[in-house]
């Protein structure tokens, strides 16, 4: 089950002089088993409506760490450790849609969805309703700011 918030009739429609642009998903995944319920949802829409998939991670904090074994030595960002997971979240939706690309994006999660949607011209973004219910809901979740503020339709997925 997942609710769907439209914005369609506030979109600007691509006139005949306009090049048609490539249908876009977007979905923000953590790693948690919610946010992978959501991300395989949007690749079940992205595959049925022939859409490339973008799956998003945010990150707040602008950390380095070093990495020393023996005389080798790496560091590693919170950008590069957000790319690590959505690589690993979208590895296992290969299965349902191979036009995946990843992205790690600085700032909170419903800011980076709203973002990136907004940078790419999406036609979608996903999320789960983690946080929808209860307490948090009165201060606010993801998927409320996203379907408050995003340009495009918004499907929320069930997920707890």
């Amino acid at each position: 089950m997942y609710v769907a918030v439209s914005r369609s009739a506030e979109r600007s429609r691509e006139g005949p002089h306009m090049k048609k642009s490539e249908k876009i998903v977007v979905v923000g995944v953590d790693g948690s088993k919610t946010a992978s319920k959501a991300a395989m949802r949007a690749a079940q829409i992205a595959a049925e409506s022939g859409s490339k998939l973008v799956v998003l991670t945010a990150f707040t904090k602008d950390k380095t760490d070093r990495i020393e074994i023996g005389d080798k030595a790496w560091s590693v960002t919170a950008e590069d450790e957000a790319e690590a997971t959505a690589d690993l979240v979208s590895r296992t939706l290969k299965p349902i849609t191979s036009n995946i690309e990843i992205t790690a994006m600085r700032g909170k999660p419903a800011q980076a969805l709203v973002a990136e949607a907004k940078r790419r011209n999406a036609s979608l973004i996903v999320v789960g309703n983690r946080r929808v219910q209860g307490p948090s809901r009165v201060f606010g979740s993801i998927a409320q700011t996203v379907s408050r503020t995003a340009p495009c339709d918004v499907c929320i997925v069930k997920t707890v």
